[in-house]
């Protein structure tokens, strides 16, 4: 048994290494420059938003953006393999933290958080790849159709709370890497672009937390009033802080900042730690 596990751990030891060849690297790095656009764009449609004019303040929305530019199919595919090189690089991280000689909740923690990192960039690669085949997506329905799906199955609420719960972590932890700036680990020094990438990363990060806590919230109350519809995902959530008091200001200031947090996801493609 022993000698078994042994050959296991060497061939996830194998499989990660050769993983992170110099061109997966170079692809990954710029999966970063992608969500950077993606997200400059979600705050410029929010910015529309906010003057009046329609649109869909999420991924969804962005990409289909760029799909009606010229060339717009050629940097769809492009941000699909960029943003799928990254997921595979988040994958090899979990695997190579696991195997790590750290303390052993330390190291499934860090395994733990980039396989989630993994899901995410490897859905926005999905995203990519739907709008470069021709199709689209409304991310918005999407969620309140998963809404109402797992409303319908049994203690479907009380995952739904839960569900909720975690987005609202989810978003108050990315307040506070803002604030304290603990987001710069993730990068190699940037020299004299330091102060300029901590003021970027940091109200990018505090944008998007109270971005991702509202939709949490909103899951919560779809699932409290017992309605999908609340449930709306991103769109959903910017168009929800706009409409309240101050709301124009308000989602200015969010968009704004999610303009900023594209901005740092550029500057991670550059001085990242890979």
């Amino acid at each position: 048994m022993g000698e078994a596990s042994q050959k296991a751990n060497r061939a996830v030891s194998e499989a990660a290494t050769a993983s992170r060849s110099p061109a997966l690297r170079i692809l990954a790095r710029a999966g970063f420059v992608f969500i950077g656009l993606v997200h400059i764009l979600i705050g410029l449609i929010a910015l529309q938003i906010d003057r009046g004019q329609g649109g869909q303040a999420d991924q969804s929305g962005a990409i289909g953006s760029l799909a009606s530019k010229p060339g717009g199919t050629v940097l769809l595919w492009a941000g699909f393999a960029a943003c799928a090189a990254l997921a595979l690089w988040m994958l090899s991280e979990a695997a190579f933290e696991a195997r790590s000689q750290t303390e052993s909740k330390k190291k499934l923690q860090k395994a733990a958080a980039a396989v989630g990192k993994a899901v995410v960039f490897g859905f926005l690669a999905f995203t990519f790849v739907v709008f470069a085949s021709g199709g689209s997506k409304n991310s918005s329905q999407s969620a309140s159709d998963f809404t109402a799906r797992l409303m319908g199955a049994p203690a479907g609420v009380v995952l739904l709370v839960g569900l909720g719960l975690a987005v609202v972590g989810a978003g108050a932890f990315y307040v506070y890497r803002g604030v304290t700036r603990k987001f710069m680990k993730d990068l190699q020094d940037p020299g004299n672009a330091r102060t300029a990438v901590e003021w970027i990363g940091t109200i990018g990060y505090a944008a998007k937390g109270v971005v991702l806590a509202v939709v949490g919230l909103l899951v919560i109350v779809a699932a409290a009033t017992a309605d999908p519809s609340k449930s709306s995902g991103l769109d959903g959530g910017l168009k929800t802080l706009g409409s309240q008091p101050y709301g124009v200001f308000l989602l200015a200031a969010i968009a704004a900042g999610l303009v900023c947090y594209g901005a740092y996801s550029m500057a991670r493609a550059r001085y990242g730690r890979f």
